[in-house]
């Protein structure tokens, strides 16, 4: 094993990165197929005479392409990086408890927050960015729930997710319906790859200081 990933520590950054990158690795492709597509229809509504029914077909698919089929992948993508997320934090907060279930009062990046502090004195909110992780999360919830349609949000949901987009130049809205933006993609995974080596540093430092030594840091599954 090379000297960069020789502690278990390495090891659950190495694979939480990995992931990541494959997400943003599955976006890019299928980014790259729909625009060869765009260029294959554009290629055949060029082609002499072409069927007005069939000219319409293929223009309508286009305008997919070009419009709502980018914003689908972005969202995906985006709900993809947050589960990955949420893994890292459910298989690090197991391990280190030494249980396979751990239930709290709260759910989400809250819940997360109040068991991590429970259960193993470590406070999540002192980590780099988490501001911009729990905008994240009501992004995420807004997409699952409502399929991003703000106006059909409770109106306590809807005032925290309008100031999640007025401060959020990641994120915007049209007719009612959250708009991701394709930078927001890049922005995340960065956040999240930067969450996860602080969170490595502090259980390092936590169990070197009581002696645990780093076998019970494992790695999410690749």
């Amino acid at each position: 094993m090379s000297k960069k990933y020789s502690t278990a520590y390495d090891l659950y950054r190495f694979f939480a990165h990995h992931n990541l990158n494959m997400h943003i690795r599955y976006y890019n492709e299928h980014k790259r197929l729909a625009s060869n597509q765009v260029t294959e229809i554009t290629r055949e509504l060029g082609v002499g005479d072409v069927d007005p029914k069939c000219k319409r077909d293929l223009e309508f698919v286009k305008h997919v392409y070009l419009n709502s089929y980018t914003q689908h992948m972005i969202i995906n993508a985006f709900l993809m990086m947050y589960s990955h997320f949420e893994e890292c934090l459910t298989v690090t907060l197991r391990i280190l408890v030494k249980s396979s279930s751990v239930k709290g009062n709260k759910t989400g990046l809250e819940g997360f927050k109040e068991k991590f502090r429970e259960r193993c004195a470590l406070r999540l909110t002192d980590g780099p960015r988490w501001a911009f992780l729990q905008d994240c999360s009501k992004i995420r919830n807004a997409l699952l729930h409502a399929a991003g349609n703000i106006s059909l949000l409770p109106e306590g949901k809807k005032l925290e997710l309008e100031s999640v987009i007025n401060s959020n130049h990641h994120v915007d809205v049209a007719n009612k319906r959250l708009v991701l933006h394709e930078q927001i993609l890049e922005y995340f995974r960065n956040v999240i790859a930067d969450f996860v080596d602080w969170l490595t540093d502090a259980i390092e430092k936590q169990q070197a200081k009581s002696g645990t030594g780093d076998s019970q840091v494992g790695s999410p599954a690749s």
